[in-house]
């Protein structure tokens, strides 16, 4: 019984991470938003480590209690899996930092990129050396069991610095955002973090007490990295700054325009929507009414067979790939 939750919980979890990097990928290519390509690194690394750092841990132990190993063999066999997934858990967490840093449109800056992986290389040697310490002089199990705990609170402190600092910057900066809703999305998506996070390092410090809470562990870790992609995903849908259009080459936007047989007053429209534009400033930048502006607006979507301003930029924006 213990088997078959642990291996359903790792197919389920596996599938969730493979979801997650999938749905980084589609949103880093619809929408080419800088920040976007950091976003999907960010869940390449997170579930690589959750891959092995985690489920491969989980597993191994539980194949060798199968086998009945003794426990200092099964310890240590899951630091090594533990070891070998944390080069990808440093790299994940500083492309959480560049993240948040992106997406109010700042950087993180090289003193502290030089002192991140400083502080996080000293770390995995430490941890490396201490793993081969373990192996070289025979230790009581107290002592082992004692070791296995520490890293785990090791590992969520450190969880718990990063997410403190990345999303405490982002919310502290998120008031200088101009829009109100984008500003709400920001909040939005801090908060889905800090809870998904502190409910999987909840789980993280419990899984060591059985297999149905290191199962648990396995599903809280790798939905906590797709639950605020997710709510992401759906606020750029809806709400997703367009960018302008300056540097689409007249011959690119030409082809469209002759494709979709878009006249010249719609061509304006056109050009203000992807600008940013709402419909008021657009009926003042051309002197028609408000009522002829949606209607040219509704005109251009007939045509082009999108629903918004986000899918027409992303029609115009296939043009310019494919030159």
């Amino acid at each position: 019984m213990n088997n078959l939750l642990t291996i359903t919980a790792l197919v389920i979890s596996l599938f969730i991470g493979l979801s997650a990097i999938l749905i980084a990928y589609q949103l880093q290519k619809k929408h080419r938003l800088s920040y976007l390509s950091t976003y999907l690194y960010f869940q390449i690394f997170i579930n690589v480590f959750g891959t092995y750092g985690i489920s491969g841990q989980v597993m191994a132990q539980r194949i060798l209690e199968r086998h009945q190993s003794s426990f200092q063999t099964i310890e240590m066999i899951g630091h090594f899996f533990s070891f070998l997934g944390l080069p990808f858990l440093i790299l994940a967490w500083y492309m959480f930092l560049r993240l948040c840093r992106e997406i109010i449109q700042k950087n993180v800056s090289r003193a502290v990129t030089l002192g991140y992986f400083l502080a996080t290389s000293i770390i995995f040697f430490t941890y490396g050396l201490a793993i081969i310490w373990a192996n070289l002089f025979p230790i009581k199990n107290e002592l082992h069991a004692f070791f296995s705990k520490a890293i785990l609170f090791l590992y969520a402190t450190l969880e718990i610095l990063v997410l403190a600092i990345a999303l405490g910057l982002l919310l502290f900066n998120a008031k200088n955002i101009a829009e109100e809703r984008n500003r709400r999305a920001v909040r939005l998506f801090v908060y889905l973090n800090i809870l998904a996070y502190s409910t999987s390092i909840a789980f993280s410090l419990l899984s060591d007490r059985g297999t149905l809470l290191a199962a648990v562990y396995m599903l809280a870790f790798f939905s906590a990295n797709l639950v605020p992609l997710l709510y992401w995903k759906s606020y750029l849908a809806k709400f997703a700054i367009a960018p302008s259009l300056q540097k689409t080459g007249p011959e690119i936007m030409m082809r469209f325009l002759e494709d979709y047989r878009i006249s010249k007053r719609e061509e304006e429209v056109i050009q203000h929507l992807c600008a940013g534009r709402t419909n008021k400033e657009i009926s003042k930048a051309l002197f028609i009414s408000l009522q002829t502006v949606k209607d040219h607006i509704y005109r251009i979507y007939q045509k082009t067979d999108v629903r918004n301003r986000v899918q027409l930029i992303n029609l115009i924006q296939s043009y310019k790939s494919e030159e």
